[in-house]
C-alpha cells in the first residue's frame, strides 16, 4: 500500500459503493475518512443476494464497461475460497424481454435453452454461468480490507457535502437512495427489495430467476450456507419493514420452481432500498459545494454488478481533481 499522498477525502455511505470505492482510494495513495449515519450492517448493500447481473441500471454503454471490469475483478478474488465470491451456473427465464441480456457478450460461458424443458414457458431462457457474491463473507472482508489500509470509520449523519469543509479536500458521496435528500436530487427513487432467507438443501447449487417487467420476480440463489429467495421490487416505496404477504408469496412462487426449498427452515426476512434512477450518477461536481464532490450513486439493482467498475472511475476522477488543483 502506497503512503497516503497530499489529499484528504471524506467518503459518505460505508455500503459497497463506499467501500469499493475507499479501497480503489487507499491503494492509489489518499487518506480517506468514510461516514455512515447508520452500522454497517443496516446498509442496504447488507440486504442484498447478490450475484453479478445488471438489475435496472442504467444506461447500458457504461454498465457495460463497469460490469466487465467487475466480473474481471471477481474472476480475481474467486481464487480466495475465503472471499465470497464464487462462480455458478445461473438459470434466466425471461417471460419479457430481458433488457440487460447483453451482458452476456462479457461472460465466459453461457447457452440458450428452452424454459419448457424447465416446466417453464418463456420468451428466452439462458444457462449462464455468473459470479456469486454472498455478502455477509465478502462484505466483512471488504470493510476489514478497508479498515486495515488505514481508513477510518465515524458514524455520524451528514446533511450535506459543505458541511466536510475544509476539513476534507473532496467528498465522494455514496448515499445510495439517500442521495434525493443528501444531493438535493428528485431523480433518486427507492425499489423496496424484500427476500427471504432460508436454510440451504443438501446438494443445491444452481440459482434460478424468473424475470419479468413488474413489481415482483422469482429468485432462488444458493449461498454459501442459506439460499436468498427473491423478490420485490416495487418502485416508490420507502417502507423498510418486513411484510407477510410479501413473505408468503415470495415463499410460494420459489418452491413452484425449485421444489427442493419448499420445506427449508425460514432463517430471516430482509429489505433493502435499491437507489433507482434513469442513470447512475458517476461524476464531478464543482457546481454546489465548496470544495469538489464525486457522486457514486443511483445504480439500480446493480450495484454488485458494476462496483469495482465503478470505484476505478472514481479513482480517475479524484485523481483529475488532484493534478488539476492547486490545494488538493
Amino acid at each position: 500500500m502506497n503512503k497516503p499522498v497530499q489529499g484528504n477525502i471524506a467518503i459518505v455511505g460505508q455500503g459497497l459503493m463506499g467501500l469499493t470505492s475507499a479501497l480503489r482510494l487507499l491503494e492509489a495513495g489518499f487518506a480517506v475518512t468514510l461516514f455512515s449515519k447508520e452500522p454497517f450492517e443496516q446498509t442496504n448493500s447488507m440486504s442484498a443476494g447478490a450475484y453479478w447481473w445488471p438489475h435496472r441500471t442504467y444506461p447500458m454503454d457504461r454498465v457495460t464497461s463497469w460490469a466487465k471490469t467487475t466480473y474481471d475483478e471477481y474472476v480475481k478474488q474467486s481464487a480466495d475460497a475465503d472471499s465470497g465470491v464464487f462462480f455458478e451456473q445461473h438459470l434466466r427465464f425471461c417471460l419479457d424481454p430481458d433488457d440487460s441480456a447483453y451482458v452476456l457478450d462479457i461472460v465466459d460461458q453461457w447457452e440458450r435453452v428452452d424454459g419448457a424443458d424447465y416446466g417453464v414457458p418463456c420468451a428466452e431462457a439462458f444457462r449462464v454461468t455468473v459470479p456469486v457474491i454472498d455478502v455477509p463473507i465478502f462484505m466483512r472482508q471488504l470493510k476489514q480490507r478497508v479498515a486495515g489500509a488505514n481508513a477510518a470509520f465515524v458514524t455520524r449523519t451528514i446533511e450535506s457535502p459543505d458541511s466536510l469543509f475544509p476539513e476534507f479536500d473532496l467528498v465522494v458521496n455514496c448515499t445510495g437512495v439517500e442521495a434525493r435528500e443528501f444531493a438535493h436530487d428528485e431523480e433518486v427513487f427507492p425499489i423496496r427489495g424484500q427476500v427471504v432467507r432460508v436454510a440451504r438443501p443438501e446438494g443445491l447449487r444452481r440459482s434460478t430467476r424468473i424475470y419479468q417487467k413488474d413489481d415482483r420476480f422469482t429468485l432462488v440463489l444458493p449461498r454459501t450456507h442459506d439460499v436468498i429467495l427473491g423478490g420485490t421490487a416495487q418502485e416508490g416505496d420507502w417502507d423498510r419493514s418486513e411484510r407477510d404477504t410479501d413473505t408468503a408469496a415470495i415463499l410460494a412462487r420459489c418452491a413452484e420452481i425449485v421444489p427442493e426449498i419448499k420445506d427449508a427452515n425460514v432463517l430471516g426476512t430482509a429489505v433493502g432500498l435499491r437507489p433507482g434512477r434513469h442513470a447512475v450518477r458517476l461524476e464531478l461536481d464543482t457546481s454546489s459545494s465548496a470544495r469538489p464532490v464525486v457522486h457514486n450513486y443511483g445504480h439500480g439493482g446493480g450495484g454488485y454488478t458494476v462496483a469495482w467498475g465503478c470505484a476505478d472511475e472514481v479513482v480517475a476522477l479524484v485523481r483529475g481533481v488532484k493534478k488539476d488543483s492547486d490545494t488538493f
